[in-house]
């Protein structure tokens, strides 16, 4: 279950893996996100998995959850953007003057984009919040706060969030060097999902589109 392939190469490496075991069911599934996002679609399908589900199940939960999971996340600084080749020079400078703090989510088609360009952090993680408000509402919802090297800030929105929300799941996760050597330090997100938008999920999302081969008494 990766993260996606607008976003990594891995996806396409086990594809290329998995040709080479034909005899062995497997199934690489592209989450088109990233980070807790992508973390909460792997923890719902090895739930599937722990409870005994078959291999058709485990696929068939982390597909009805794709859909279902929402990124946002606000940068403190876009020098990192620049240097890795996501921005350009005057675009970063310009924000940095202007003390932009981008509001990024991943979209559906698994690439990140900026949805709003708040001046300030304070106010982007605020608008962060009214973002997430305006799609859960007061519905459960589960929760992973999520931060690169700026655990205070987490703890303070860990807290926002406890207070704000009715989270049936709330964390914290740190995102890993590989993530944040384009973010930079000073990130703060959020990755959460209601059980409320699985009636939303089209049907043709909530089933695998492929028919796994029995094998080994998995199926």
């Amino acid at each position: 279950i990766h993260l996606s392939n607008k976003l990594s190469a891995t996806v396409e490496l086990a594809r290329g893996a998995s040709k080479m075991l034909p005899d062995i069911p497997i199934r690489v599934i592209d989450t088109h996100n990233a980070a807790m996002a992508q973390g909460f679609v792997v923890l719902e399908a090895a739930r599937v998995a722990a409870a005994g589900g078959s291999l058709w199940e485990v696929v068939a939960k982390a597909e009805e959850m794709i859909p279902k999971v929402h990124l946002r996340a606000v940068l403190d600084t876009l020098k990192y953007l620049r240097r890795t080749g996501r921005i350009g020079r005057a675009e970063a400078l310009a924000g940095s003057l202007l003390q932009i703090k981008p509001i990024l989510h991943v979209g559906r088609d698994g690439v990140v984009e900026a949805l709003e360009k708040p001046r300030t952090k304070r106010k982007a993680v605020r608008r962060m919040l009214e973002m997430m408000e305006e799609i859960v509402g007061s519905e459960p919802v589960h929760v992973a706060v999520m931060h690169a090297d700026a655990p205070e800030e987490a703890e303070r929105l860990r807290e926002e969030v406890a207070s704000r929300f009715n989270c049936v799941e709330l964390f914290v996760t740190e995102f890993t060097p590989v993530m944040g050597v384009h973010t930079g330090p000073g990130l703060v997100g959020l990755a959460f999902y209601s059980d409320r938008e699985l009636a939303a999920v089209p049907t043709s999302a909530r089933s695998p589109t492929w028919k796994p081969r029995p094998a080994f008494g998995v199926i």
